[in-house]
């Protein structure tokens, strides 16, 4: 025989369990496992639980923590830096200062949670650790990640803005849509992966510097938003940055654009500012100004741009503004004019096929107008 300890070796959450204090409807105090059993409805002016203790685990069981009303309130709201605990699967939903709040929590583990209509701050806010398969709606921000946090596999839909990390975090796999602000807004030496971020009213994608973004979609973020915003020393590879308000694609200098398509922007396809960046093996297509730009610096850019194919676009083609941009092998067609490359540059010969014939041009780096 078991005793009940060891067939339900959890403690329920209530007030004969974890009793709670003036500021917080239950507390948990003490290190284990913890379960709910029912949906919560906070008192009113209390936080929901307050997670006091190192070594927690809490299962909302598939219920809810919903707010009792009153001033700003956190529906699960972990005090200070506590460490290695995990909140997972069940819904918390109508507080005023965030759903789930770890600011400044260590080894945290939160996952399957549904973070709805928290509206005076974030769904989800924490430290460093892992977020997995949540979902955020209706709240001021959807999620918030703590320096050197990863996130996973979750969607941010009807937000203000939909993701804010902060520097040294992961997004794999994540969705952003239909937000009034900014789909994705992360710091430095930030790495996203495989993410949507689509139909929002601010930028699509906007990173600081030293950031990767890889194999992302960043479409229809309208009507000012970026598909890609970067900042200095970015890697942008394998995106889909089209219909946006703005650019497509628009990186400060050091930085890389590779194998992406910009098609259908309003303003530019992809921009590169103040030098030393690598554009290569891009397509621009049917944008409603440039489809690729260069932009000058006072020192010169020193450019790489090899190997992108301009069409239908609104503007010229291919536009360099500056000095000692290497620019060979790519090729315009269709666009209000095929290239814009002042003296100073060194770009390879321009061969016009415009009137098609066969190629004559027997460089290596020829840049081709058809």
């Amino acid at each position: 025989m078991k005793s009940l300890d060891q067939v339900e070796a959890r403690v329920i959450v209530k007030s004969a369990n974890t009793p709670g204090d003036s500021a917080n409807t239950f507390i948990i105090s003490a290190p284990g496992s913890y379960y709910l059993i029912g949906n919560v409805t906070g008192d009113s002016g209390k936080h929901g639980i307050s997670i006091q203790a190192n070594d927690v685990t809490l299962d909302l069981n598939g219920f809810a923590i919903i707010s009792g009303g009153g001033g700003a309130f956190r529906g699960i709201n972990v005090v200070g830096a506590q460490k290695n605990f995990s909140i997972r699967n069940g819904t918390v939903r109508d507080w005023t200062d965030g759903g789930v709040r770890s600011d400044v929590g260590i080894g945290v583990l939160v996952e399957k949670l549904r973070l709805s209509d928290n509206t005076g701050a974030t769904g989800l806010s924490m430290g460093d650790g892992l977020a997995r398969d949540c979902v955020a709606n209706g709240n001021a921000t959807g999620f918030v990640l703590g320096n050197g946090a990863q996130i996973k596999d979750c969607t941010a839909t009807g937000n203000g803005t939909g993701f804010s990390s902060s520097d040294r975090t992961h997004l794999n796999n994540c969705i952003s849509t239909v937000n009034t602000g900014i789909g994705f807004n992360c710091a430095n030496f930030v790495t996203l992966i495989d993410c949507t971020s689509s139909r929002n009213s601010g930028n699509g994608i906007v990173v600081l510097g030293s950031c990767t973004v890889t194999h992302c979609n960043a479409t229809k973020n309208i009507p000012s938003g970026y598909g890609i915003l970067a900042a200095a020393g970015c890697i942008i590879a394998d995106c889909n940055a089209g219909n946006n308000g703005l650019d497509g694609i628009n990186v400060d200098s050091g930085s890389t654009v590779r194998n992406c398509l910009a098609d259908a922007n309003l303003s530019r396809g992809i921009v590169a500012n103040n030098g030393a960046c690598l554009i290569t093996g891009n397509h621009s297509d049917g944008n409603g100004a440039n489809g690729i730009l260069v932009q000058g610096s006072s020192s010169g850019d020193r450019n790489r741009v090899e190997g992108n194919s301009c069409t239908l676009n609104g503007a010229t083609g291919l536009v360099i503004n500056g000095l000692h941009n290497l620019v060979i092998g790519n090729s315009a067609s269709g666009n209000f004019a095929a290239y814009g490359i002042p003296a100073g540059n060194a770009p390879g010969p321009i061969v016009d096929m415009t009137a098609g014939g066969t190629i004559s041009s027997t460089s290596p780096w020829a840049n081709f107008s058809y």
